[in-house]
């Protein structure tokens, strides 16, 4: 193998640690500006000054990971500065490679030299004694070039894989849309709609956050928020408790109920569903759903759908009270909340499309993410053999 004939050399012999000239700059004393402000993952921000005008090697001190694959290394170039958050290798390129040395340090799992049980540290003395391989000049350009020509045909194929995923999601906002607003009708408030088709407030068609009275020793389904799937999945699991230990300071809901996350990030982020196979029929759960059950001539379905439209998030988002990081759609948001109800029929007819379009459009999203995955074991694959002296 012709790992056999490369020199392992400590760090500390082949870089020299520029840590003595990085400089914290606390947020309230930075000035915005266009040069480079790096922190122990990358740029944290930009500035008006800088404290390099060179291309040198950054490795996460601290805030970072450090396990094999996990990109704790990366170059920085041009003119930038650099907090305590990182530390600064100038790698000695008679002998030694910027680009090889930060692919061996993100191929590596560098746990073994990390300190700290709470607050995990890769200390100065530690980094100094990490070994590192140092094949002749011509194979790490070798090597280097076979990485950098691969890696960036990887990322490009794994940039668009990213973008179809994006295009899928408005491919389903646009459809959504359309379902709801078929004849396209630009008004804000209280569109056109079809013929047979009315506005209504929800209110008026459902109950909005109903209680449940059944025997205290019946099982019931016992759902939390991060039980429940975000996006448009109509996914949830639960587990099983005493009515009497659930029934109080809980949400209440039976089979068929809809419940729909009030609370910021969830609600923007799409976390509502159908409760359906619930034990015995009944369940309670987090108290930050707000719950709409149904009657007659209306399909939870529809709603649940109507409830995934960029543009019920975008008013429900513009509606929410209470301080930053805490903010909930209230309930009389809800309530009094108009909805384009056409017959029920129709929306039977609606629901049914839209999910056949969900499950193709997720079924091409696992199809694109085991493709990302797949390139990013491709990378992994690559690292392994360059350093094993098998590229």
């Amino acid at each position: 193998m012709k790992t056999k004939t490369w020199k392992i050399n400590k760090l500390e012999k082949v870089c020299e640690i520029l840590d003595n000239k990085r400089v914290p700059i606390s947020q309230k004393d930075r000035i915005s500006g266009i040069y480079p402000y790096y922190g122990a993952s990358g740029i944290v921000d930009y500035i008006d000054k800088y404290i390099f005008d060179e291309e040198l090697v950054l490795i996460g001190e601290d805030g970072a990971k450090w396990g094999a694959f996990e990109n704790s290394a990366f170059i920085a170039n041009g003119k930038y500065w650099v907090n305590n958050h990182a530390h600064i290798l100038k790698p000695n390129n008679e002998i030694l490679i910027s680009r090889f040395l930060v692919y061996f340090l993100n191929f590596s799992n560098l746990e073994k030299y990390i300190t700290g049980a709470t607050v995990k540290k890769l200390n100065q003395q530690k980094l100094r004694q990490i070994e590192v391989p140092i094949p002749l000049l011509k194979e790490q350009e070798r090597i280097v070039g076979i990485l950098d020509e691969s890696f960036a045909k990887i990322d490009e194929s794994i940039k668009i894989l990213e973008q179809d995923l994006l295009n899928l999601d408005e491919l389903m906002q646009s459809v959504l849309q359309k379902a709801f607003n078929p004849l396209k009708d630009d008004t804000k408030e209280n569109y056109q709609l079809p013929q047979g088709w009315e506005w209504k407030s929800l209110g008026e068609i459902c109950e909005i956050n109903p209680r449940n009275k059944i025997n205290d020793e019946v099982n019931v389904s016992f759902v939390s928020m991060n039980k429940i799937l975000d996006g448009y999945d109509n996914e949830f699991s639960y587990v099983i408790k005493k009515w009497k230990d659930v029934k109080n300071g809980f949400t209440h809901f039976k089979q068929g109920d809809i419940g729909l996350a009030k609370i910021t990030p969830c609600f923007e982020n799409k976390k509502s569903v159908i409760f359906d196979s619930l034990e015995n029929d009944i369940g309670a759960g987090t108290t930050e759903l707000h719950v709409i059950r149904v009657v007659d001539n209306v399909m939870s379905k529809f709603l649940l759908w109507f409830f995934k439209t960029d543009r019920f998030i975008q008013n429900g988002i513009l509606n929410m009270t209470g301080a930053t990081g805490h903010k909930r759609v209230p309930k009389n948001f809800i309530k009094n909340l108009q909805i384009p109800l056409p017959p029920l029929k129709e929306q039977e007819q609606i629901a049914s499309y839209l999910d056949e379009l969900s499950l193709n459009i997720k079924a091409l999203k696992e199809n694109y993410k085991t493709q990302i995955k797949d390139y990013e074991e491709l990378k992994k694959s690559l690292l392994k053999k360059a350093f094993e002296g098998r590229l």
